[in-house]
């Protein structure tokens, strides 16, 4: 299973990006919103996205609603990634309904969040 992570961290890219990896799972990493689109758009194997609420080029939160309208069957598969620590970044969080993971994560919940998508990719008709 492909997992989109967009991150304008690259330290934390690479880190997700191997963790994912050694349980199994594929990883297409994006440094922003235009890049993530562009993944978006070029693969159709992508199965779930981790997306930073923060990024350089724009709203994690922009970008869900970008999936909602060119990738809609993507949307039960997106969980968000934070260090903030405001009620005010989760507000539009919360309206969404995708789980929210804060910074610093531990790598499992990453994996329990795969997993649970995995887990829903594998349970859709032939």
């Amino acid at each position: 299973m492909a997992i989109l992570h967009v991150e304008d961290s690259a330290p934390v890219r690479e880190v997700v990006r191997r963790a994912l990896q050694a349980f199994g799972f594929s990883v297409e990493s994006a440094d922003g919103v235009r890049a993530a689109q562009r993944a978006l758009t070029e693969r159709d194997d992508i199965a779930g996205a981790l997306v930073d609420v923060r990024l350089r080029d724009g709203s994690g939160v922009d970008l869900y609603w970008w999936i909602a309208a060119h990738r809609p069957a993507l949307v039960k598969r997106v969980a968000f990634l934070t260090g903030s620590a405001d009620d005010e970044a989760f507000a539009p969080l919360a309206t969404i309904g995708c789980p929210v993971i804060r910074k610093p994560f531990e790598i499992e919940e990453l994996r329990r969040v795969a997993a649970q998508w995995e887990s829903l990719t594998d349970a859709r008709p032939p």
